[in-house]
């Protein structure tokens, strides 16, 4: 398969699972749920769909549980909406890149603190630039 129509499927499968979570399902273990993005292999075999969901670790377990339970639910209904001879095989995985990017956040804005109180100073923010104006 040329890697145009994988990516393709893969941004078709994305949005048909998101669309599957929040309307079809009604799963109350679910959480808030965010599919961030659908690796499909070359064989159309197996699509990994990797996901991010809010909250504390035990909801983030109770939503790994109830996205295990109704993969073949929503492997069926994303199959039939996709046109090819096979339905790749639907395996969800946690993505953590968030949680990465929110410690990172985090550890940024305790160092801008204790700097500030180090310093007693506040970082001057750099003022926002007009935009450019137009020629009539």
């Amino acid at each position: 398969m040329n890697e145009r129509r994988i990516q393709r499927l893969e941004s078709q499968i994305q949005q048909r699972t998101a669309e599957i979570l929040m309307r079809e399902l009604r799963d109350p273990k679910i959480g808030l749920v965010t599919i961030t993005r659908v690796e499909l292999d070359s064989e159309f075999t197996i699509c990994k769909v990797f996901y991010s969901v809010l909250g504390d670790d035990k909801s983030k377990a109770a939503t790994r549980g109830a996205l295990n339970r109704a993969r073949g639910f929503v492997q069926r209904e994303v199959g039939a909406t996709l046109n090819t001879r096979t339905v790749p095989h639907l395996e969800f995985q946690f993505d953590d890149s968030i949680a990465g990017v929110l410690k990172i956040n985090d550890t940024l804005t305790d160092l801008r603190r204790e700097r500030e109180e180090r310093t007693g100073e506040i970082e001057p923010q750099k003022p926002a630039e007009p935009p450019p104006k137009k020629p009539h």
